[in-house]
């Protein structure tokens, strides 16, 4: 024996209620996990891409002033190691920290000259970092 459901058919009755289709809210809502899924593998490669450029682009100005400082006379058998740093998200500055020791003063400022006029070639906002001493000789 079968029970089915059945409708009072009567003039005023309205009809009844589609009910909704079970295969078109789950497909809805997988396309809509695909497609939100596909955004966040799409930032994820933008913020990777942005990540890389600002790295390769501080690669490229530590790599100058090094050579700069390499290059000069002045400088020869000196220990001094640039480090550069260019912010991700902010437009800001970039940043080259140089280390290291100097005999004097005066090379500890032809040391930052050179710095900022081969930093400033490549990048206009270069701040550079003195983090230098000045090491002592003393007289036998």
């Amino acid at each position: 024996m079968t029970l089915g459901i059945a409708w009072a058919q009567t003039p005023g009755a309205p009809p009844p209620a589609a009910a909704p289709m079970a295969d078109g809210g789950s497909a809805g809502m997988g396309f809509l996990v695909i497609l939100g899924l596909l955004v966040l593998v799409g930032v994820a490669v933008k913020v990777y891409d942005r990540k890389r450029k600002r790295d390769a682009e501080a690669v490229h100005l530590q790599a100058q002033v090094s050579d700069a400082l390499m290059r000069d006379a002045r400088l020869a058998g000196l220990v001094l190691t640039p480090t550069a740093h260019v912010p991700t998200w902010s437009r800001g500055p970039a940043t080259i920290a140089i280390m290291g020791e100097v005999p004097d003063p005066t090379v500890r400022d032809v040391v930052l000259r050179l710095a900022r006029e081969e930093a400033s070639r490549i990048r206009p906002d270069v701040e550079i970092i003195d983090r230098m001493s000045v090491r002592q000789l003393i007289a036998a």
